[in-house]
């Protein structure tokens, strides 16, 4: 019995072992070229079909074919914020696009790793990647791909400015160098594709510097294009920007109709930070509206999932900071054993100092609350602005800024700035307005009743009932302080 299952075991075996080997080099790019095409619609299966397509690629010893496997999976990971899967993937592409001496491939394994360090946070690394991949674009010699590939590494470049939280100038800079950039491509659709993103990334700087005839023109541009070359991830940073230029001309229905084809799009490609963006967006608009009920449907959805995706990524962030710290002890061992000490000295202090990156992210929040609370002790009002650290590319002087101008984002910059206390407050009343929450905002900033109503357009006396309203949500009994159980917080 034993012998007949072995023998069919191995009759198994060689059957998969030559379906598999049926895939030519000629196969494998035709399954490569219809997996492109999937995945802005269907990225888990893209992903699927790229592995399987390495591995088919990998047993005949195809390296291109294997390079290119791995980048399609790495860019459909990243594209549903798996960037610690990304980065595995793009790695192995790169080894094999140097191997073969395929610069495009380089160039693009090089973009993909940093637009994947720049998704964890990691900045600086993510930088060196993408100026990386310009420089092995002056090894392409296909005119149209050496436009295209120069076009994605300037807007990964300002998108990496703007989460970093460089001015907006240097933002948008880059991304007219990657619209100039793709216009110059001769193919119509390959030109199409690119020129839409373009056009969202331009709309979506013009529409931060409150330019909103010009940022509309770029946004309706970025949306046709993207609708005629059915490219949906366009159509849905076009639609999240277009509802949001909407809302911020108090055009509510229509901001509402955008948002709503944005959350759909969202999901329908598992793009769960932009479906985060979308319900927080949708909450401020229904808050304008003064609709209690959908107002609070969409900031639980908002607070849920943003906890989700804070939680997911600060587990990939880990992962991928203890490789970083891998990878350069490994480096120390192969220098150590050629007896390059001073070298061991440098690398040992990159590892140490990746150490306590991974340190520094899982306290920050902490430490920066500490940091505030010394800093309020110890300095003027004056010298707190002047010295204050920034967080996430804010800094406090720019929220008072926003505070003081009763901007619509000085709320969204706060709780960047102050994320535990933001996050502690809506767990001690969770049933707390907006205007409530920035009213608890204020009062954090050490601002008085009257400044409040001067500063959010209300009468002292509507900033008294708010301040009533959060106590009784609240449980503060009526002998304490509210500004003292603020500050506790």
């Amino acid at each position: 019995m034993s012998k007949r299952l072995f023998l069919q075991i191995l009759i198994l075996f060689v059957i998969v072992k030559g379906y598999s080997q049926q895939y030519t080099e000629k196969q494998i790019d035709v399954l490569l070229s219809n997996i492109k095409k999937m995945g802005d619609s269907i990225p888990n299966k893209a992903i699927e079909s790229s592995l399987k397509a390495y591995n088919y690629s990998e047993i005949i010893g195809y390296k291109k074919g294997m390079a290119i496997s791995a980048l399609l999976a790495g860019k459909n990971f990243y594209d549903i914020n798996h960037y610690d899967k990304s980065l595995e993937q793009v790695t192995k592409a790169e080894q094999f696009a140097f191997e073969i001496k395929d610069y495009e491939l380089l160039s693009e394994a090089y973009r993909l790793k940093g637009i994947s360090y720049i998704g964890l946070g990691l900045y600086r690394q993510g930088h060196v990647e993408l100026k990386k991949g310009l420089k092995a674009t002056s090894l392409i010699l296909t005119i149209d791909a050496n436009f295209k590939q120069k076009g994605l590494l300037y807007s990964d470049i300002g998108v990496g400015y703007d989460r970093s939280g460089e001015v907006l100038d240097s933002v948008k800079k880059y991304f007219m160098l990657s619209y100039n950039q793709f216009n110059k491509i001769e193919d119509a659709t390959n030109k199409n594709v690119n020129l839409s993103l373009a056009s969202a990334n331009v709309g979506s700087c013009f529409l931060a510097l409150k330019q909103y005839d010009s940022a509309r023109v770029y946004l309706i541009k970025a949306a046709k294009l993207a609708e005629k070359e059915n490219y949906n991830s366009v159509k849905l940073y076009a639609y999240l920007d277009l509802g949001n230029l909407e809302l911020e001309k108090k055009q509510f229905d229509k901001a509402i109709s955008y948002f709503q084809k944005a959350l759909y799009l969202a999901k329908k490609l598992k793009k769960r930070e932009k479906q985060r963006d979308v319900y927080l967006n949708l909450s401020k608009t229904y808050d304008e509206l003064d609709d209690k009920v959908q107002e609070d449907i969409y900031s639980d959805k908002y607070f849920s999932l943003n906890d989700s995706l804070q939680k997911k990524q600060q587990k990939a962030l880990i992962a991928t900071v203890k490789d970083l710290i891998r990878e350069e002890y490994s480096a120390v061992e192969k220098i150590r054993n050629n007896g390059a000490i001073a070298l061991i000295v440098g690398s040992l202090f990159t590892a140490i100092f990746l150490f306590f990156t991974v340190r520094l992210y899982k306290k920050k929040k902490k430490e920066k609350r500490k940091l505030a609370e010394k800093k309020k002790k110890l300095m003027k009002k004056k010298e707190i602005l002047e010295k204050v650290i920034l967080l996430n590319g804010t800094s406090l002087d720019e929220v008072l800024k926003l505070a003081k101008n009763n901007d619509p984002m000085f709320l969204t910059k706060f709780e960047a700035t102050h994320s535990e206390f933001y996050n502690k407050i809506v767990q001690e009343a969770p049933s707390l307005s907006k205007t409530e929450l920035i009213v608890c905002a204020f009062l954090k900033l050490g601002f008085p009743i009257k400044d409040i109503a001067v500063y959010t357009d209300v009468t002292v006396r509507s900033v008294e009932a708010r301040i009533y309203r959060i106590r009784k949500k609240a449980n503060i009994e009526g002998k304490n302080d509210i500004s003292i159980w603020i500050a506790s917080l």
